[in-house]
Parts: C-alpha cells; structure tokens; sequence
C-alpha cells in the first residue's frame, strides 16, 4: 500500500526512496538509503517537508507519522526539527479506515501507475 517516491543523483543512480501510506487521517512516511554515503545526501529533509506539504493539503489528515527511529540520533534530529516522540502512537494517530491512493483508485488494494 502506499507510494514509493524515489530520490536520484545527478547521475542518475537511485540514492534511496521515500515510502508514504494514507490511512485514516494519518499520512506516514519511511526513508530508506541505498548506502552510507546516500545518508549524507539530505533525502529525509526534502522527504519529510513534502510529506507535511501533502498532509496540510489533503482533507482529513491530522497527523504525519514519521515512522520509528532506527537509533536515538535519528529520535533526537526529528525532536530537533519539532516533532514529538510519542510511545504510544495509537493515543494520536487514527489509523481506522481504508487505505487511501494517490487519484482515489483502489484495485484490489493496490495502486497502480
């Protein structure tokens, strides 16, 4: 489920990608690298400003979910750019409801390009 959102170098080469899910009023993002040196390339920064940028714009989402950290550096960046470790996710993201895909088309579940 979801939208995968691929990041690229000058040279083309995929340095990692961006995972996003819309389910109930909840848009949550995952970032994956392809090595170390991708990491150092700012993929998160633009990922996790496009995400909110989607959530502001997308009726009835109230929450970014930016997934778990890997480490407590990562816990600790994301606290540093504002946003709130909770525990207990399910007390503030509404996770109830369908999957939701980019052109309301839904197939089987799965979403098509």
């Amino acid at each position: 489920a979801g939208e995968i959102r691929e990041y690229r170098n000058s040279s083309g080469k995929i340095i990692g990608f961006a995972h996003e899910v819309h389910k109930g009023r909840v848009l949550r993002g995952q970032w994956f690298y392809v090595d170390d040196e991708a990491s150092r390339s700012y993929v998160w920064f633009h990922a996790t400003q496009e995400l909110i940028r989607r959530a502001i714009e997308t009726d009835g989402v109230d929450v970014v979910d930016l997934g778990p950290s890997g480490s407590d550096g990562f816990e600790k960046l994301k606290e540093r750019y504002g946003f709130q470790s909770v525990t207990e996710w399910t007390e503030v993201a509404d996770y109830m409801g369908k999957f939701k895909y980019a052109g309301d088309r839904e197939d089987m579940g799965m979403k098509f390009w």
